[in-house]
């Protein structure tokens, strides 16, 4: 709620095609155009970023071994600032990234 929609020519090309998919875009698409259009490709924007987000969660809820069930009140504790923990800081602790 309260993203804008891509609009009408930001799928214009899809026009081309026919059988209406500017006006009916596959989700697919859609989500690869707004990443396209809102952060230029570099991530996904925020319909996919909400639907990956909502995919993992719904994932996490659904198994009864996750962290999510063991322990819901859980909220890290080891971020660089008290009360707050970021992607930085998961990659850190991950052992991904050693400095940031």
């Amino acid at each position: 709620t309260g993203v804008p929609s891509l609009t009408a020519a930001d799928l214009s090309e899809l026009k081309a095609f026919g059988a209406n998919l500017d006006t009916s875009t596959p989700l697919w698409y859609y989500i690869l155009k707004e990443a396209e259009l809102v952060t230029d490709g570099l991530h996904l924007g925020p319909v996919g970023g909400r639907i990956v987000g909502e995919v993992f969660i719904g994932v996490l809820q659904g198994d009864s071994m996750s962290y999510l069930c063991q322990d819901p009140g859980w909220t890290p504790s080891f971020g660089a600032v008290a009360d707050e923990f970021t992607m930085v800081d998961l990659l850190k602790m991950a052992g991904v990234v050693t400095a940031f």
